[in-house]
């Protein structure tokens, strides 16, 4: 817990930037378990979806259910750090970018499964929906970007 002093010499405010505020009433066992069922749930939409497109080659099912599970995935840290704080951390400058093209690839998708029915498409903006993501879950790596950026030039360089 910090606390903000200002000018005049008295506190403004209280900023908690602990990784789990408080803010929900949820004890740190209750978390841990919504965090693990749900990230558990993630995992066997993506398993499923997986299957579903390789048994039946439904393109509309697959991105349907694999965007759920990429949701869910994602949703599952919110027990972690409380839905605001999660958001705050996905739309801060560090990971605007990535969040507004994982979502809005999220949404073609969909788009491109159940309205367009391409599966070119769907592989496409799955494909980008996973770097975007690895992208915005590596910015919570301490330097992590940096190295993956230095060895990206560091190739291209050859």
């Amino acid at each position: 817990m910090r606390q903000l002093f200002t000018i005049s010499g008295r506190y403004a405010a209280t900023k908690d930037e602990s990784i789990t505020p408080q803010v929900s009433g949820l004890s740190w066992s209750t978390r841990l378990k919504g965090f693990g069922i749900c990230l558990l749930l993630a995992v066997v939409l993506g398993l499923i979806a997986v299957i579903i497109y390789f048994v039946s080659g439904d393109i509309s099912g697959f991105a349907v259910l694999y965007s759920f599970a990429v949701i869910l995935g994602i949703g599952s840290t919110m027990f972690l750090m409380g839905p605001l704080n999660q958001l705050k951390k996905m739309f801060d400058p560090s990971r605007l970018i990535a969040t507004i093209i994982f979502l809005i690839c999220l949404v073609l998708t969909l788009v491109s499964a159940i309205v367009i029915k391409s599966s070119g498409l769907v592989l496409l903006f799955i494909i980008l929906q996973l770097i975007a993501l690895v992208w915005y879950t590596i910015s919570y790596i301490p330097f992590a970007r940096d190295a993956i950026k230095k060895c990206c030039r560091s190739i291209i360089n050859i």
